[in-house]
């Protein structure tokens, strides 16, 4: 929506300013003018009204004028608009010839001229002043109103038309030149857009009837420029064939032929004098240019409105301002309208502008689609790299698993063939012997080495496997010790990140706790319990009626020493308290177990 309005606030002021040579007109000064004049012709002088327009074109035209002056201060001589050529004389003396200073010869004439009337040819009171217009080419002859007065009053206005109708005009094909130039560039790197190598030709083409505004650089024959304009003329075909291409409209082969055919064919007939140039020019291909106007006008409006293309919308007003341009030029030429001045020349930019916004506008596309590609193929990299760092990742902890899991077995295998059958063996052999002593130690080994069995089959998420095997072997041994146990573990809440390590862990710091009951407190009740903390931790704790533990113990045994040192690999936290009968152990866990052992200068987490 921001985009619609921008162009149709674009397009209403490009509308306005380029319509202006239609309903305005360019300032004159406000004294000194002179709107009457002779004219000579068969032989006698005949009175005027200026301006003089719509003479045929072609030969000479005679005028004289007549002026008061006082004597004092000098004066000039202004004449706004002459086509195309002007001799200034006085007292039979030429004074100026605009030929040489400049002079147009194509479908951009009309120039201005201050001229200084010398003192010393002047007379005080009535003066004249022969001026005599030479035509050329197509334009017909033209002398407007003309200005006798100081040079301070006139200069203003004599530069203003200077620049309006001199320099202006010779920007345009300055500007067309870069455009074409730019284009080419486009199209040298983008050869398979066919339209912008017609867009190319259009610029070129089109430009042939500016060489007659370079004179002086080109010094060309008159005639010249009738084939100069026809070889022009085929960019009223590519003008058809460009708004065609913008349509999206295949172009038909024999408009194709016509682009180099209908001029060939035009200057053909000229060369060989079957027809004079001016004729062919008249007749052929101005009324070509018309139609070739019209129908790429025709064309575009169509695909504005019935095809809904963009780029159609941001030629209709140039191209409607160009043919508007175009017909006012033809009824000049044909003499329906006075005046020198053509327009085509003034709306050549509002053109060029219209193409370079479709190529503003192809290019922005371009980038665009071009960012999101870029934007897609970045993603897709990403995705990629996460996706293979994942199965990299992946892989890893596969081969880690696979190496670990090979070992637990060898380990395990060894430890049950090797170490499990010997102790098996000192407890036969105890049995026989009626070594109580020994039968025990025996069996505490033997307890021991199938908890670290039993640990080393431990995956994640089964530390309640883990400790379901310790409550059943310590069921049995404090069973034997006439000891009563109550466990409960049930709502203990999930642990995540367990390793065998922290299996290992956790249960050698519950049958530490166990065994310092039995060995040190002489416990007959042992409870254990699960549950979850007032922080979110997952909590344990034993509590025994033994002896209570000692609030300052002297120094700790080397099995509290090893509990701490197991809390800290957990990243736990153990507290031991004395009661009034008996001693409580609480251990406090993270819900998900750390990767690797801390760091061994932390603090004790013993409370």
């Amino acid at each position: 929506m921001k985009r619609t309005v921008g162009f149709a606030v674009l397009w209403a002021v490009m509308a306005l300013l380029a319509s202006a040579p239609l309903w305005g007109t360019l300032p004159e000064p406000a004294s000194g003018r002179i709107d009457t004049a002779e004219r000579y012709q068969d032989g006698v002088w005949t009175p005027v009204s200026l301006p003089q327009a719509g003479r045929p074109a072609g030969g000479w035209e005679h005028y004289r004028i007549r002026f008061d002056w006082d004597g004092r201060d000098p004066v000039y001589l202004y004449l706004p608009t002459i086509s195309q050529r002007a001799v200034v004389e006085v007292a039979g003396e030429r004074i100026a010839d605009t030929e040489n200073r400049t002079t147009l010869v194509s479908l951009a004439s009309g120039v201005p001229a201050l001229v200084a009337l010398p003192g010393k040819l002047l007379e005080r009171g009535g003066n004249q002043v022969d001026i005599r217009v030479q035509t050329l080419g197509l334009v017909p002859g033209y002398l407007s109103t003309l200005y006798v007065d100081k040079a301070e009053r006139l200069a203003p206005y004599y530069r203003t038309r200077v620049f309006v109708l001199e320099y202006l005009r010779l920007m345009v094909p300055a500007g067309q030149l870069l455009i074409a130039l730019v284009v080419l560039v486009v199209w040298l790197y983008r050869p398979q857009e066919s339209l912008f190598g017609w867009l190319f030709l259009l610029l070129t083409t089109s430009m042939f009837v500016y060489l007659g505004m370079m004179r002086e650089l080109l010094p060309t024959p008159v005639e010249a420029m009738y084939y100069a304009i026809m070889a022009g003329s085929a960019a009223c075909e590519i003008l058809v064939i460009t708004v065609l291409l913008i349509a999206g409209v295949p172009v038909p082969r024999w408009l194709k032929i016509t682009v180099p055919g209908v001029p060939a064919a035009c200057i053909l007939v000229s060369a060989l004098g079957l027809v004079p140039p001016a004729q062919v020019v008249l007749f052929v291909n101005a009324p070509l240019n018309m139609l070739g106007q019209l129908a790429a006008l025709a064309i575009l409006v169509w695909a504005a409105l019935a095809r809904r293309v963009e780029e159609a919308w941001l030629l209709v007003l140039p191209l409607l301002l160009s043919t508007v341009a175009a017909l006012h030029d033809f009824a000049i030429i044909m003499t329906w309208l006075d005046g020198p001045i053509f327009l085509s020349v003034y709306y050549r930019p509002a053109m060029m502008i219209g193409i370079a916004m479709i190529l503003m506008r192809r290019l922005g596309l371009s980038l665009g689609r071009l960012d999101n590609i870029n934007g897609y193929l970045t993603q897709r990299l990403r995705e990629q790299e996460r996706e293979l760092e994942r199965l990299h990742q992946d892989e890893r902890r596969e081969t880690a698993a696979r190496a670990l899991s090979e070992e637990r077995r060898r380990l395990t295998a060894d430890l049950h063939d090797g170490l499990s059958g010997h102790l098996a063996s000192i407890i036969a052999l105890s049995e026989r012997e009626k070594s109580e002593r020994v039968e025990g130690a025996a069996r505490e080994a033997l307890d021991d080495l199938r908890l670290v069995i039993h640990s080393l089959d431990i995956d994640d998420h089964e530390l309640p496997v883990a400790l379901a095997g310790l409550r059943e072997r310590l069921e049995r041994q404090l069973k034997r010790l006439g000891v009563a146990m109550d466990w409960s573990l049930a709502p203990l809440p999930e642990i995540a990140g367990v390793t065998p390590s922290h299996a290992l862990n956790v249960l050698r710091i519950l049958q530490e706790a166990i065994t310092n009951a039995l060995r040190h407190g002489g416990a007959t009740r042992i409870t254990v319990r699960g549950a979850r903390s007032e922080c979110g931790q997952a909590c344990i704790t034993v509590e025994n009626d033994g002896r209570p533990f000692p609030r300052r113990p002297e120094r700790g045994g080397e099995g509290l020493i090893n509990m701490r040192r197991r809390v800290r690999q957990l990243n736990g936290v153990i507290d031991i308290e004395p009661l009034a009968s008996g001693t409580r152990l609480t251990l406090l866990l993270p819900l998900r177990l750390p990767g690797a052992e801390p760091d061994q200068g932390q603090p004790d987490p013993v409370a």
